[in-house]
């Protein structure tokens, strides 16, 4: 990481600084919002692992929030480690929370980036036998880091699928908005650390080299 090795050997507080400055400490978040369209009084469920679920009604406003650490950049496939993602509506806070993973996928198509999520449930059977939830949308590539981006629907996909009690229980919306945030250490503060230490560090190196007073320097 650092080429110069003497300046290390040297000044190992000044490198152990400079090391915590360019770790990545990055947490990004996405924020969808949007309206249920068939919600458990449509004929799905009644919900049972999570009964609150059944108090939904379609036209509902909710958001769902997913943070996690880490950053997305590129399109590709990102498995979200110690992500957390909340459904809510405004008469439901934290809604439904029991998810354990996280799958993200990023795919880049002509000038829109097509955006899929799988969050699994810790409820019912398992991930694979109809307790996750999907979404599925389309935003402009030059607004993937924006906030209330307005979305596209991927032709023949459901935007949101939230299935419970093994499929049983499903969950249909539209999703109108998408945001996404990153929070990163500020590297001026890094800086103005390191530069204060290397004053430091040097100043110590000068006093190491100073001859004791009343002697003189060899000649």
């Amino acid at each position: 990481m650092f080429r110069n090795l003497s300046l290390c050997s040297s000044l190992p507080l000044v490198c152990l600084v400079a090391v915590t400055g360019v770790t990545d400490l990055r947490a990004d978040t996405i924020t969808v919002a949007g309206v249920i369209q068939q919600s458990t009084e449509d004929g799905t469920g009644p919900a049972v692992n999570n009964p609150t679920l059944n108090l939904l009604r379609d036209g509902d406003l909710f958001t769902i929030l997913l943070s996690f650490a880490g950053a997305f950049d590129a399109p590709g496939v990102y498995s979200l480690t110690a992500a957390d993602l909340v459904f809510s509506t405004p008469a439901l806070p934290n809604l439904e929370a029991d998810f354990d993973s996280a799958t993200l996928i990023i795919a880049r198509s002509g000038a829109s980036d097509v955006i899929s999520i799988l969050a699994c449930l810790t409820t019912g059977s398992g991930c694979d036998t109809g307790n996750e939830l999907d979404l599925n949308f389309m935003v402009p590539a030059a607004d993937f880091h924006g906030h209330n981006v307005a979305t596209a629907q991927v032709p023949g996909v459901l935007p949101l699928d939230l299935l419970e009690d093994d499929g049983v229980t499903d969950i249909h919306g539209s999703i109108d908005q998408f945001s996404s945030s990153t929070s990163t250490p500020e590297p001026t503060s890094f800086l103005l650390a390191g530069s204060a230490l290397i004053t430091v560090g040097l100043l110590g190196m000068k006093r190491r080299n100073r001859p004791p007073a009343g002697n003189p320097s060899p000649v």
